[in-house]
């Protein structure tokens, strides 16, 4: 759902600021103060997420923030100087000497100023519809918002979606925000907007946040009043806040009390979720501190080539505890936007019927302690029925959240499997042998075990050891040649690699045992349909000879799992097939026909069920 509102066209011409109000608010009758007008000071708000730029003046980077702005010096504020016709210096409020710019692969950086200004420091602002674009005056490349990042792109590279979101910016008169630390409105441009969405029976829905303003910095509930056309259904309070009280269906209704913007929800009450759990490295990762240690330009950054600071964010996600401050990043479209076709997909198409929860999490921990808190979190949610929708990892996450509650397992209907490795796969039993976790990863030389450093935090992760052949794969289904035991497995893995740690290796095998109920794979007990890449050499089983390990290759696989990876060890239903995909692993959910196949899936069922 996009999270912006319209920019209001018509009653701009004339109109004059009045005096603040008691609270610090402009007046009720005027939305000037939230256009740009020349010099003066600003908050620059993506109109995408209604993120703001925000400047830290020690390292002087320019990144974009997801907290509520204030009238203090918190260098959310910027100040345009002019510069010439439509040219601007634009600097952070709270550094004097600085200016914005660009640097290195086009991100937002902020320079010191030597009394010389560069073109590179002057930016011109382009009036849309729904907003503005800043260009840059040296490249003639526009700011786009990603997420927390900040990047500019030629026009000729940036499509129509991104065109009409990402490169469109609120510029907000910092005197319109007011005092008493509250927002006044984002959403500046069509008389109403209204959404179709399911919410759940069982819990507490923001109204900001059904549309998409969790982390608006103008759309405070205080500032809307607020009507619901069937109280019996739901009810809203005065903090924004809409409690359902049964099944059926209420619109809820919001007028604006400085700019008469309405906005209109249309909610069904329905206790279903489609619930996406995305692979290994797929979610966004932060510190404590809110700063992002695992994101797109951090991969970029490995993927080219080791940067030191690079390497330093992705030491801090070795040895990973529950006591290092590390969590998931939900944007809803996971790292790269992997996920960004399929959630937009899920999200537009069955969103009126199902509550989509893009449930990100931290890769790099075990898939049983990952799972079990899957499983206590749609337990409390108390969904009636629930689709899941994993890729990779994320299977094994899903697989151990079934495990781990019967109740889920009796209201899951549909489990969809992209590229899940079921018990494991020989391709990471080849990164360990053959220093090639790059490859494996689909990131080039980006965790090249070559680089000992990298090796030796990848080795700490109990999420690598748990996609390695189960023991189960091993002495059951035969995936190792040569092996009288798990233990003999283990052992060529680790003379292969000094870093290799047996004792997260015995934890993973532990952990997969867990995937098995009265000697039946928990996979077999939900509805699944299978997708599987085709096309790349991929390992499909190994050997033990002389304590080492040599592979068997097929190409029906997509470079990590191969497809007989997908179903080793499941019953299948007859008929039941895996969908081949010709594509890499990292990039399987993003292929149309797994979009199309889980889309069609998820509309059989609804079929089904009507």
């Amino acid at each position: 759902m996009k999270r912006i509102f319209l920019l209001m066209s018509a009653m701009l011409a004339g109109v004059i600021l009045t005096l603040l109000l008691a609270t610090g608010r402009a007046s009720a009758e005027s939305d000037s103060d939230y256009l740009f007008d020349g010099e003066g000071t600003y908050y620059i708000t993506g109109v995408q997420l209604g993120v703001s730029l925000t400047f830290r003046e020690g390292p002087f980077i320019v990144s974009l923030s997801d907290g509520r702005l204030s009238d203090k010096q918190d260098c959310t504020r910027f100040r345009f100087e002019a510069r010439g016709a439509n040219m601007y210096v634009i600097r952070p409020d709270c550094s004097v000497n600085a200016y914005l710019t660009y640097g290195y692969s086009g991100q937002l950086v902020a320079e010191r100023d030597t009394g010389i200004l560069p073109a590179a420091a002057l930016w011109r602002v382009i009036p849309q519809q729904g907003g503005a674009q800043l260009v840059n005056v040296a490249n003639g490349q526009r700011l786009l918002s990603y997420g927390l990042e900040a990047t500019l792109k030629p026009a000729d590279e940036i499509g129509t979606a991104e065109s009409g979101d990402t490169s469109l910016w609120l510029l907000i008169k910092t005197a319109s925000y007011g005092t008493d630390g509250k927002c006044p409105v984002q959403e500046l441009q069509v008389a109403e907007k209204t959404v179709e969405k399911a919410v759940t029976r069982s819990g507490k829905v923001g109204y900001c946040e059904l549309f998409g303003f969790s982390w608006g910095p103008f759309s405070h509930p205080s500032d809307f009043t607020f009507s619901v056309d069937t109280p019996e259904v739901m009810t809203i309070s005065k903090e924004g806040t809409i409690v359902v009280k049964t099944t059926g269906e209420a619109v809820i209704s919001a007028r604006h009390r400085y700019t008469g913007q309405k906005l209109t929800a249309t909610l069904n009450v329905s206790n279903d979720a489609i619930v996406i759990v995305p692979g290994f490295m797929g979610s966004e990762l932060k510190n404590k501190d809110g700063d992002k240690i695992w994101s797109e330009s951090l991969l970029n950054s490995l993927s080219e080539g080791i940067s030191l600071s690079a390497l330093s964010k992705f030491l801090d996600l070795g040895s990973p505890s529950a006591k290092d401050g590390i969590t998931a990043y939900d944007n809803s479209f996971g790292a790269l936007d992997l996920y960004k076709q399929l959630y937009l997909t899920i999200n537009k198409t069955f969103s009126k019927d199902y509550t989509v929860i893009f449930y990100a999490y931290d890769w790099r921990r075990s898939s049983g302690t990952t799972g079990a808190e899957l499983a206590a979190f749609l337990e409390k949610k108390n969904f009636d029925n629930v689709i899941f929708v994993t890729h990779s990892f994320g299977g094994l996450v899903c697989g151990q959240a079934l495990a781990a509650s019967e109740t889920l397992r009796e209201h899951t209907e549909l489990l969809c499997m992209i590229g899940v490795p079921v018990n494991g796969t020989a391709a990471t039993a080849q990164a360990w042998a053959q220093d090639r976790f790059g490859n494996a990863l689909g990131l080039g030389s980006f965790g090249s075990m070559e680089n000992n450093a990298i090796r030796k935090i990848v080795c700490t992760l109990p999420s690598i050891y748990e996609m390695l052949p189960s023991p189960y794969a091993v002495e059951q289904l035969g995936l190792v040649g040569n092996c009288d035991s798990y233990s003999v497995f283990l052992s060529a893995c680790e003379a292969s690699c000094a870093s290799f740690n047996r004792s997260l290796a015995n934890d993973a095998a532990a952990v997969s045992v867990k995937l098995f109920i009265d000697g039946k794979s928990v996979f077999d007990k939900v509805p699944t349909v299978l997708f599987g890449g085709k096309g790349y050499d991929t390992a499909a089983s190994a050997t033990v000879s002389g304590g080492k390990l040599s592979f068997d290759y097929t190409t029906d696989g997509d470079g990590v799992v191969s497809q007989s990876d997908c179903t080793a060890g499941l019953t299948l239903p007859e008929g039941t097939e895996v969908t081949p995909v010709p594509a890499h692993h990292l990039w399987l959910a993003q292929e149309q026909v797994v979009i199309d196949g889980v889309k069609t899936a998820i509309a059989n069922l609804s079929v089904t069920k009507n």
